[in-house]
């Protein structure tokens, strides 16, 4: 009986070694699931991660893309404002009496007439400064717009004259009860005043321009007149006449400003009015035998005239 129970004793023993050494290398099937999952779990993880990555990497990459255009458009908005030159003060104030008077005429009309006053000229047409072809557009605007004031109100602007000097539009003025209808009346007289003062500015501008205009044209003749005289004497330098080039054409130069065609008549036939025939350049001829004589000096004069007659420069 003792023996029985020592081989179930044994047997049992086996049995646990057995079964340890079988969980020690074979895994139970749900760790191995678990292990499993878990793996795949870490690799979705991982995979999830990357692309998480990758799209919060195209998002920050179009997110400044964005911003840098934004920056760029900013920065062009503000270059292109500094680059627009300012208005001067005459132009400042027609700009300013004129956005009353539209804004006034425009809210009288909204409110009485149910339409808007449409006006053909904007401030934008001042830069870079006043015109007189904006006068008129000016005009055609003030006469629509008190047009419509009229309308609005034809027993107080109806009736008062548009030939009224400034004074007393703005005693009339005065004497209105409606805001804006007396801000109209107010701007109505102001853009006249602008409008005189920006004209007078203009015409001042444009004298300036055309004396500068005329100096600098002046001024090209010159340096053209300078160098035609300067080629002129070279050229009869190159002959080695016996006469002082440089005199010669400065003379005739100074003369041709009063008198072109006498000037040049009188070069061409008799230079020597310019300057006189250097008798000692004349070399005598036949070997010195023959002596230089009064002669001579009329025979050179011609030959001289004759040389600038045909000259081109």
């Amino acid at each position: 009986m003792a023996e029985d129970e020592d081989i179930i004793s044994a047997d049992d023993e086996f049995e646990k070694l057995l079964q340890d050494f079988i969980n020690a290398e074979v895994p139970d099937d749900n760790e191995t699931k678990s292990d499993e999952e878990k793996k795949r779990r870490e690799s979705s993880e991982t995979q999830m991660s990357a692309e998480a990555q990758a799209e919060n990497e195209m998002l920050s990459k179009a997110f400044e893309q964005e911003l840098a255009d934004t920056f760029s458009e900013a920065r062009q908005a503000v270059e292109e404002q500094e680059n627009m030159p300012e208005l001067g003060s005459e132009e400042s104030e027609l700009a300013q009496a004129f956005l009353n008077y539209k804004s006034s005429v425009d809210k009288l009309s909204q409110k009485h007439l149910n339409k808007p006053f449409e006006a053909e000229f904007s401030i934008d047409f001042l830069h870079p400064n006043y015109k007189p072809s904006l006068g008129k557009m000016i005009s055609d605007d003030l006469v629509k717009g008190w047009i419509l004031l009229s309308k609005i109100f034809p027993s107080e602007v109806g009736t008062f004259p548009t030939t009224s000097t400034d004074e007393e539009f703005l005693n009339f003025a005065e004497k209105l009860s409606d805001q804006d209808l007396q801000l109209a009346v107010i701007s109505y007289v102001e853009i006249l005043i602008d409008m005189e003062s920006c004209e007078l500015t203009y015409q001042a501008k444009l004298l300036q321009y055309q004396e500068k205009h005329i100096k600098r044209i002046m001024y090209e003749e010159y340096l053209a007149r300078k160098e035609r005289q300067r080629l002129y004497t070279e050229a009869v330098k190159k002959k080695n006449f016996p006469i002082d080039a440089e005199r010669l054409i400065s003379n005739y130069f100074r003369v041709a400003q009063k008198d072109v065609d006498g000037a040049f008549a009188a070069l061409t036939t008799n230079p020597a009015i310019f300057a006189p025939i250097d008798f000692s350049k004349i070399k005598p001829r036949f070997f010195g035998l023959i002596k230089v004589t009064p002669k001579d000096g009329i025979r050179i004069n011609t030959v001289i005239g004759d040389f600038l007659k045909k000259l081109k420069v």
